[in-house]
């Protein structure tokens, strides 16, 4: 692990959206923004201690969730330092001991899933309607998110989707994130595709897959596999778009660096080192795009990504079984625009994992508000 220049007012203005949408108070991101001036250091103004001051505030409070998300934000972006290892601890106390007060049944459970020549322990959180315990869930939902954003941070959209389509909300942290034993590679889709096989076991259910940024490139790689039912891909990168080793290690806010860290990296790696590591990604070099069969995908993303080219998402629009949707004016997965991209994926997913004619109708309807704000695929370079 290692820490990688990171300018945190520019960090802040560029995720206060963000924040405010997992649930951190938009007073308090206004309050970060003007006490916080150092990213990596111990000092009072320091970007751990400040979020850390804001969790205890809310702990004193009794507001534990909240409390769980300042100390989501305290460990933010990477666990590259002592204290935010301790702030994801303190994190997952204060989630856990929120959990009783959720509108949904929640357990917490730890898988031993097969890797290699043994297993790695997996934490997954599940969720559920209240209510649905004693039969049988219609579907399996395993959700993730991305480099930064980890399970714990996506509450509100892991108890919305558990209340929206009645499936069994399964949240994890991909591998080199969170929770997890594993660094980041590009087979990391091993492990997440044997955590599906377990949980299609357990619940004799269809499994379907949502990944949000990072985990959108799951998402999309295990539906080509055929290893999941149904997959919804929210600006995930897949390769498909060519860049230069100049253009990835120049993302912005620190992303080579964030990357870097869930690759396991011990520093900040030069730029054709980190091109070599980032490309071994790509679905298109691993023969991917051009695989017949696989099970039905939708990828999505806004318009004016600043992470991941338009192409990423656009050039599966020709894959059969794939559903493409081009956000207008929205940026890295759409958060602009959402609720309503979310609500149609919602519909999307449901119509394959527990399909029916009222499935198929809610689909159709529920796509009416999602549909003037998407733009055609477009050129497959941009």
């Amino acid at each position: 692990m290692f820490t990688f220049p990171l300018d945190p007012q520019a960090l802040l203005r560029e995720r206060t959206r963000q924040l405010t949408r997992l649930g951190v108070p938009a007073a308090l991101v206004a309050r970060a923004t003007t006490e916080i001036d150092d990213m990596w250091g111990t000092r009072p103004s320091s970007w751990v201690p400040v979020w850390s001051r804001y969790a205890e505030h809310a702990e004193q409070q009794g507001k534990l969730l909240s409390a769980s998300l300042c100390w989501g934000a305290a460990r933010f972006p990477a666990l590259a330092t002592p204290e935010r290892r301790a702030a994801q601890e303190r994190q997952l106390e204060c989630y856990l001991k929120a959990a009783r007060h959720f509108p949904v049944r929640f357990e917490r459970l730890v898988l031993d899933v097969p890797h290699g020549t043994g297993t790695t322990p997996v934490p997954l959180h599940l969720f559920r309607r209240r209510g649905d315990g004693s039969s049988a869930p219609r579907g399996v939902l395993l959700v993730s998110g991305g480099v930064d954003t980890w399970k714990m941070d996506l509450h509100r959209l892991l108890v919305s989707s558990a209340l929206a389509t009645g499936l069994l909300v399964a949240a994890v942290d991909m591998p080199g994130t969170g929770e997890s034993a594993l660094a980041l590679t590009p087979d990391s889709d091993v492990v997440l595709g044997a955590l599906v096989e377990l949980l299609r076991e357990r619940h004799g259910r269809p499994v379907g897959f949502f990944g949000l940024s990072f985990g959108g490139h799951w998402a999309a790689k295990l539906a080509l596999l055929g290893r999941v039912d149904a997959a919804v891909d929210v600006g995930g990168p897949t390769g498909i778009a060519e860049r230069s080793p100049a253009e990835l290690m120049g993302m912005p806010y620190g992303m080579a660096g964030i990357v870097g860290n869930a690759l396991g990296l011990g520093e900040l790696p030069d730029d054709a080192t980190f091109a070599d590591l980032f490309g071994r990604f790509s679905l298109r070099r691993q023969g991917l795009l051009e695989a017949t069969g696989g099970a039905p995908l939708l990828a999505a993303n806004g318009s004016e990504d600043q992470y991941i080219p338009r192409a990423d998402v656009a050039g599966l629009a020709g894959r059969a079984e794939t559903t493409v949707w081009i956000v207008r004016g929205a940026t890295h997965c759409a958060p602009e625009r959402f609720a309503p991209l979310l609500v149609a994926a919602w519909a999307w997913l449901s119509a394959r994992l527990v399909p029916g004619r009222g499935a198929r109708l809610a689909e159709e309807a529920l796509l009416l508000p999602l549909r003037p704000l998407l733009v055609a695929p477009g050129p497959l370079t941009g």
